[in-house]
Formats: C-alpha cells, sequence, structure tokens
C-alpha cells in the first residue's frame, strides 16, 4: 500500500507496507533447445513501487517478461499477482487480474488516437456512456486530446509511447511491466515519460521497467534488480548495485561511475 507521495521535481518521499506484495515472481527457470536461459529468477514489486530491472542483452529480461504476460510457458516456478497465481492462465485473464505490459515495439492500432482508447473501452467496459467518458479521461490525463484525431501511424515516438500508456490504464492495472520505454527518444521525452511514470505510481500501481540508461531508471526507481547470465546478481538501492562487485563485473563495468 502506498502510504505517501509527494512529487516535485528531483524530489520524492515514498513509504510503502511491504507485508504484500502487488506482483512476485518465485523461482522461475526457463530452457531454450538446452540452453538456460533464467535460473530460478524471483522478484516482488510492492503497490505503488517502481523497481528497475538491470542487465546486459542477452540476460534474460525479455523472457522473464514474456512468461509473466504468459507468452511464454516457464519450465519451472510461478507469477502471483495478490499472491494468487497467474501461471495457469491466458493472457487476456492475466489481464483482468491486473497485469499490465508496454513492450518496447510500438504496438497501436491503425486508427485514431481516439478510436485506439475508445475501441478497447467498448471491449472492457459495459456501459457506452462510460465508454466515452474513460476515453475523454484517459485522453485528457495521458495529454492526447489535441492529436484526437490523428491516425495513431503519424505520432511521434513520445506521443505513440502517452497513448500506449493510456491504453494500458482501462484495465486498471495493478502492475505495469515496462520494456526500455525511454530508447529511441529525445531527453525532453524522456523527462516527459517520467512524469508520466510517477503519474501512474501515485495511482498506487506497482512498475518493472527496464533500459540501459542507468540515469533515469535510478532516477525513478525505489528498488532495483540486476540480472545476468538468467540470475539475479544484485538488488536493491542505486547505492546498493553501484557497489556490488558483481554487478560491476558483470554488467556496469569497472571504469563507470555515475554522480
Amino acid at each position: 500500500m502506498l502510504i505517501w507521495i509527494i512529487m516535485k521535481k528531483n524530489f520524492r518521499i515514498l513509504k510503502f507496507k511491504k507485508d504484500r506484495p502487488i506482483f512476485e515472481v518465485r523461482d522461475v527457470s526457463k530452457s531454450f533447445n538446452g540452453r538456460s536461459i533464467l535460473k530460478k529468477i524471483s522478484l516482488k514489486v510492492y503497490p505503488g513501487e517502481l523497481v528497475s530491472l538491470f542487465g546486459p542483452n542477452g540476460a534474460g529480461k525479455s523472457t522473464l517478461f514474456n512468461i509473466a504476460i504468459g507468452a511464454e510457458n516457464a519450465d519451472s516456478g510461478d507469477i502471483l499477482i495478490n499472491k494468487k497465481s497467474i501461471s495457469q492462465i491466458p493472457i487476456h485473464l492475466r489481464a483482468k487480474e491486473g497485469l499490465g505490459y508496454l513492450p518496447q515495439t510500438r504496438s497501436l492500432f491503425d486508427m485514431s488516437t481516439y478510436d485506439n482508447i475508445y475501441g478497447l473501452c467498448q471491449l472492457h467496459i459495459h456501459d457506452p456512456q462510460k465508454q466515452k467518458e474513460e476515453t475523454e479521461r484517459l485522453l485528457d490525463e495521458f495529454n492526447l486530446q489535441h492529436l484526437r484525431s490523428l491516425n495513431a501511424s503519424v505520432l511521434s515516438g513520445g506521443e505513440a509511447k502517452r497513448l500506449q500508456l493510456a491504453r494500458i490504464m482501462i484495465n486498471k492495472p495493478k502492475i505495469i511491466l515496462i520494456d526500455e520505454i525511454f530508447s529511441m527518444v529525445d531527453p525532453i521525452v524522456v523527462q516527459e515519460m517520467q512524469k508520466y511514470i510517477l503519474k501512474i505510481q501515485s495511482m498506487n500501481v506497482g512498475c518493472i521497467l527496464t533500459d540501459h540508461n542507468f540515469s533515469t531508471l535510478f532516477d525513478l526507481s525505489d528498488r532495483n534488480y540486476c540480472i545476468s547470465d538468467g540470475s539475479i546478481i544484485a538488488e536493491g538501492t542505486k547505492s546498493d548495485l553501484l557497489k556490488n562487485a558483481e554487478a560491476i563485473k558483470r554488467y556496469f563495468g569497472t571504469s563507470f561511475s555515475f554522480n
């Protein structure tokens, strides 16, 4: 449960009750063609907590996300939301349990910004009036009103990611997995996306974020995990990771510095 959040530039105070994680990965393992990709991975996210997942390319981050959303099956282990296993249910039912996912790739319908939201509202909300109200609310919330009539194909990278975030919120998620949201966007867009992620956090939604932009993730995250060769090699605060010998050796590098 999120107890207190104050959001100002470079200043946040966050306190969590950590007695009940909203999302858990328990001892998840996965192999492809005899090669071990994930080795008993375990992690937790609490309500309203922002957790960063660091790791080199090929470390297993995308495989872990795919298993969490149900696109792939684990060889062993479990995925839980609110202590309830979701490992045996399909993707759409995981979404109903409160799991949201923002992929690295652009995933929008070839229609207007408005219809990208409204079409999904029609699937998830029964009352026609509430469908329209929720569409307008999300257009306002994610600064999309001025883009409502434009086809999603002409939106900039930052605009498209705002639209994707808006669509995720239709289902009132408890946890969102966000894959490299800051890749291939300008610094000013990075700052804008940070603002929207903090807004989502203020709604008591937990998030796991991956990216190779260390400073951006460290600015946002409350806790961090570092994964390498399919295993968690370090976890904790920014200071914990940057002092961890294994994380330095296998990911950050000995010459890396961050002030």
